[in-house]
């Protein structure tokens, strides 16, 4: 599936374009993917597109942010720490954080790493149409060769 995420931003990130399910479907399919990585991919995408934002900025407003023991399974203290950087440096709200951990909890197998996190995040961005600050496109893709195939 990440293999798909990487051709997704590769494809469509910077030019800011969002295709409907049917259209990216056939793309993936016309660039080689297998059906069933592309079913999974799509269906992860149709969880971040509906991540409800209210019910998440009502549950975190001035909260503190402990994870389960699952949550911390699947991103791990590598994970976490990034997080909690991108939020302490005022570039993640907690409605942005939520979303990325509801986002990589749909991811099935065990801890993510942070490439696949930092993807992930990438995503979760573009799929809400959310302008992204120029420091974190960097830290987000580093030096032009963000994730390696």
């Amino acid at each position: 599936m990440y293999d798909i995420l990487i051709f997704v931003y590769e494809t469509f990130f910077s030019s800011g374009v969002y295709p409907t399910n049917a259209v990216l479907q056939n793309r993936l399919f016309a660039a080689g993917f297998e059906p069933e990585e592309v079913e999974q991919a799509l269906a992860w995408l149709d969880v971040v597109d509906q991540l409800p934002a209210e019910e998440i900025t009502a549950a975190s407003a001035g909260a503190m942010r402990c994870l389960s023991d699952s949550e911390f399974d699947k991103l791990g203290q590598e994970g976490w720490g990034f997080l909690c950087f991108l939020e302490g440096s005022g570039i993640l709200d907690a409605v942005q954080r939520e979303w990325i951990i509801s986002s990589a909890l749909a991811i099935e197998g065990g801890e993510i790493g942070l490439d696949k996190l930092k993807l992930i995040t990438l995503t979760v961005f573009w799929r809400q149409g959310q302008p992204l600050d120029v420091l974190l496109m960097e830290e987000l893709t580093g030096d032009g060769e963000p994730f390696v195939h």
